[in-house]
C-alpha cells in the first residue's frame, strides 16, 4: 500500500541543558499539504526544524521523510528535502549565480547550469542572477534561499518564517510563489509562521505547538468547522490559551 504521508514524526523529544525542549511531538504531513506551523516563540518551532533537517538529533523519538528514517536512513532521507532554517546565508560580494553554483556541487548527479537556470526562473531572479547578492533586498535574498532549496528537485521544502522581516510587496511575492510551486510543481511545504492571517491564506493544514507539544492538528477547514466557524486567529488563542 503506497502511503500519502510525506512527512511524520514519532514521539519526537529534545532536551538541551535538563530542558525538555520538544516533547513528544507526533505531527504528519501529507503529500501536496501546504502545512502551517504554528506557535509562539520559543515553543520549539525552529527547534523542531533542525530535527526535520538533520541539523540536530533527537534524544528520542523518529522522523519519517518519505518512508525514509532520517536516523537510520539519513542519505535517502534528506535527500528528499529542501529548506530554509531561520534567515538564507549567502556570500555577498558573489553573485546570486555563482552562491547557487557552489550549493549546487553539494547534490549529487545534476546537471549544475540547466538547474540553476531553471530555478532561477522559477523566483523571477534571472534578471538579477550575476549582481552581487550584497545587492539584493530582502526579499531578494529570501527568494534565491528559496531556489536554493529547490536546486535538488525536493518532494518536500521546509521554510522557517519565509515572509518574517519582508514588506507586503514581499510578502505578497513569497505567498504566491509557495502556492504556485505547490499547485503547478506538486511540492509539499512545511512553513514555520507566526503570522496566522498569512497562513490561513496560504496553508490547507496546520499543527499548533505548545511547550514542545503538538497542541493541535488539523485542516483549516476542519478546525473552523469543529469551532463554529471562526478564523484561524480565534482558533490558535484559543487552543495556546488552554
Amino acid at each position: 500500500m503506497i502511503s500519502n504521508t510525506l512527512l511524520e514524526t514519532c514521539n519526537l523529544t529534545k532536551s538541551f541543558d535538563g530542558r525538555k525542549i520538544i516533547d513528544n511531538l507526533s505531527l504528519k504531513v501529507m503529500k501536496g499539504d501546504v502545512y502551517g506551523f504554528l506557535g509562539r516563540n520559543g515553543q520549539g518551532k525552529t527547534t523542531t526544524i533542525r530535527l526535520l533537517t538533520g541539523l540536530i538529533f533527537p534524544d528520542s523519538g523518529d522522523v519519517m521523510i518519505n518512508s525514509h528514517n532520517l536516523r537510520t536512513d539519513f542519505k535517502q532521507a534528506i535527500s528528499q528535502i529542501g529548506a530554509i532554517v531561520e534567515s538564507p546565508t549567502f556570500y555577498g560580494y558573489l553573485s546570486g549565480y555563482d552562491n547557487l553554483s557552489l550549493m549546487a556541487n553539494l547534490v549529487p548527479d545534476l546537471k549544475k547550469k540547466k538547474a540553476i537556470d531553471e530555478v532561477l526562473e522559477i523566483v523571477g531572479l534571472t534578471g538579477r542572477a550575476r549582481d552581487k547578492v550584497q545587492t539584493y533586498s530582502l526579499g531578494m535574498k529570501q527568494r534565491l534561499g528559496i531556489a536554493n532549496a529547490l536546486l535538488g528537485k525536493p518532494k518536500l521544502i521546509i521554510l522557517d518564517e519565509p515572509t518574517n522581516g519582508l514588506d507586503p510587496q514581499g510578502m505578497r511575492e513569497i505567498k504566491e510563489m509557495i502556492s504556485q510551486l505547490a499547485s503547478e510543481r506538486n511540492i509539499t511545504f512545511f512553513i514555520s509562521s507566526h503570522l496566522l492571517n498569512e497562513v490561513e491564506k496560504i496553508c490547507n493544514r496546520v499543527g499548533i505547538i505548545g511547550n514542545g507539544k503538538l497542541l493541535a492538528e488539523g485542516s483549516i477547514k476542519e478546525l473552523a468547522r469543529n469551532s463554529q466557524g471562526r478564523s484561524l486567529e480565534e482558533i490558535y488563542f484559543e487552543i495556546i490559551g488552554r
